[in-house]
């Protein structure tokens, strides 16, 4: 076990929380990731401390910045959810990795098709007012693609997104493209060559306000 570990699971042992940020500090951007998901995981491991460990990250990342190694880590609907009061804090949703890839980038473009996250991003907007997420929806990577074209372009998507998970989908294009309606065209140039699916065609016509023939189109085009 990393001694950043033991460290961790001292100070919480012992109830020194107060410590836990200078000890954060401390430690390489590696270091800091292995304490963040060590309280994932334990949280999924022991249900009764969720809310706990939960709000020990929320702690930590309420004065620290998310370290990049943790932001291209978090790919999941589940760790989303369990990190989302703590990305709420310290614009965690804008901090980006290496690839210039925020939260959900990583989380849309990994998408598990049967727990799609769009809805759920959806419902923090509509019902918490986070600013930082709105923007984070809009913000490119280095290839610049959005969040939501990096779910068409690269995500698994064996066929069409539940009917809620679609509707929010398409929310959450339309408020990205109020924000940065130039974005989209990254997307057109990802696609042109590239083997997708009938579903990423019908997402492609979506966001990029194209017929499915025109995108079909574009594809073959190279």
């Amino acid at each position: 076990m990393d001694l950043s570990i033991q460290l961790l699971n001292a100070r919480i042992a012992k109830h020194q929380l107060d410590e836990l940020d200078n000890d954060f500090k401390q430690l390489s951007p590696a270091q800091q990731t292995l304490q963040l998901n060590h309280l994932y995981e334990s949280a999924l491991r022991m249900s009764i401390k969720y809310d706990f460990m939960q709000n020990v990250a929320t702690r930590i990342l309420t004065t620290n910045t998310p370290p990049a190694p943790f932001i291209n880590q978090l790919t999941t609907t589940d760790a989303l959810t369990f990190f989302t009061p703590a990305l709420k804090e310290n614009k965690g949703f804008l901090v980006q990795d290496s690839q210039g890839n925020n939260v959900l980038h990583n989380v849309f473009k990994h998408a598990n098709a049967q727990k799609l996250a769009f809805n759920y991003v959806r419902s923090l907007m509509l019902f918490e007012s986070n600013d930082d997420l709105v923007k984070a929806l809009a913000q490119t990577n280095a290839r610049g693609l959005t969040p939501v074209a990096c779910y068409i372009a690269y995500a698994d998507k064996p066929s069409t997104p539940i009917k809620h998970e679609f509707s929010a989908l398409l929310a959450l294009m339309e408020i990205e493209q109020k924000q940065n309606p130039t974005a989209k065209q990254q997307l057109a140039n990802i696609l042109k060559g590239a083997d997708i699916n009938e579903t990423s065609i019908l997402l492609s016509a979506a966001y990029l306000q194209r017929s499915t023939a025109q995108i079909a189109h574009l594809i073959r085009a190279i």
